[in-house]
């Protein structure tokens, strides 16, 4: 989650660097934006970014969230300013100031002085997401997947993505004894 995007364009200032929060789904309404049309999908998350590029702030959390086939539980991590709470669904949660602690080695969710905080911002991942419904659909989705593709045994034998394949390209595997 620290990934830096840049843009440029005929109305984007050259040389600036804005430390507002984005993320992936605003590249779909700043595309949007740009040509001049209209998203049909309101319901869609994202922002476009040309606010940003225009100077003006935003205040806004930047969300995302991980469920691997084969992990216990989703994570989740919600950033807003300089706080980063990552939540799991099976582990205790994790609480970082980046401000601080940009390299996240001080975990402050145990902390009694940050529990206000760590409520505030678990207040506002259950705003975003709901946690255990999320994990609960992305768990059946994957066991469809595993039962779909032979069960367990047979995509352990099967073996590991060597990339993430793209739209239409047959995807290539690296066998267990290869791993």
């Amino acid at each position: 989650v620290g990934v830096p995007f840049i843009m440029a364009g005929a109305d984007v200032p050259a040389g600036e660097v804005c430390h507002d929060l984005i993320s992936l789904v605003d590249c779909h309404p700043t595309i949007l934006d740009a040509v001049g049309l209209q998203d049909e999908a309101t319901d869609l998350p994202g922002e476009s970014l040309w606010p940003l590029a225009a100077g003006q702030s935003s205040q806004r959390v930047a969300f995302s969230e991980y469920h691997a086939v084969g992990s216990r539980g989703a994570s989740y991590m919600l950033r807003k300013g300089p706080h980063k709470l990552i939540h799991y669904v099976e582990d205790p949660p994790q609480l970082f100031d980046l401000q601080a602690d940009p390299l996240e080695t001080i975990d402050l969710a145990a902390d009694p002085e940050q529990s206000e905080l760590l409520g505030t911002l678990q207040q506002e991942l259950n705003q975003v997401v709901d946690v255990a419904a999320a994990d609960a659909r992305a768990k059946k989705d994957q066991a469809a997947l595993v039962e779909k593709y032979g069960g367990r045994e047979a995509v352990l034998e099967r073996g590991t993505f060597v990339n993430s394949p793209a739209p239409g390209e047959t995807p290539t595997f690296r066998s267990p004894t290869e791993n």
